[in-house]
């Protein structure tokens, strides 16, 4: 059992050509870093504006997932774009299960797991939703109580200003507040500030609680 996240830029078309290339060009790059942090993880950015994510270790999947939302929120900040792609970055699909065949080589992603988060990236998207979320072969009743979960962080992200959303993005990627106040080149009382603003304390222990759950025990 693995996760797969399905994901696009929303509204990608608002973005100028230039400015869409050093989206995709800043997000492969992180992506590429993500293959360092998670065993097993690789990722493809498919049709311009849509990324495919491999997560063989699946508690780490809303990790990620919130990660890509917010580096793309914090690159877009200075872009002229649509509004929507300034407050959600992307919508994204979280899909549990087993997958059949996954080669990064020869790019090539197959089984129920992708199929999950795909079909469900879709619907989403018809219905202007930005998120979802759905285990293979759990009660009907917990997936809609795991996606309700989900949505709720994804709002709360949503939220953010850049400002907030940079500081929330180094402190999920494991950096200490000190270390943020120098990249950023601002006082460590200011990224506390924001920290605590963004209410990054509730999302950081929901995400860790995320990634203690057992899905294989409940699915039995």
């Amino acid at each position: 059992m693995i996760a797969t996240i399905s994901a696009d830029i929303v509204r990608s078309t608002s973005l100028q050509t230039e400015d869409l290339l050093v989206l995709r060009e800043r997000l492969k790059r992180l992506l590429d870093d993500f293959e360092q942090s998670y065993p097993g993880f690789w990722a493809r950015i498919v049709r311009g504006d849509s990324i495919e994510c491999v997560v063989p270790e699946y508690r780490y999947s809303l990790r990620i997932a919130i990660l890509i939302k917010l580096f793309v929120k914090i690159l877009v900040d200075g872009f002229e774009c649509h509004e929507l792609l300034h407050r959600h970055g992307i919508r994204f699909s979280i899909g549990i299960a087993d997958i059949s065949y996954a080669d990064k080589v020869e790019d090539i992603i197959n089984g129920p797991a992708i199929y999950l988060s795909g079909r469900n990236l879709d619907d989403i998207s018809r219905r202007d939703l930005f998120s979802a979320f759905e285990i293979e072969a759990v009660p009907a009743a917990f997936n809609d109580c795991m996606e309700s979960y989900v949505a709720l962080l994804s709002n709360l992200v949503d939220s953010y200003s850049a400002k907030q959303a940079e500081v929330v993005f180094y402190k999920l990627m494991g950096h200490k507040e000190v270390d943020i106040s120098r990249r950023l080149g601002i006082y460590q009382s200011a990224v506390n500030m924001r920290s605590t603003s963004a209410q990054w304390g509730l999302l950081n222990t929901a995400i860790k609680d995320y990634e203690q759950l057992d899905f294989k025990e409940l699915c039995g």
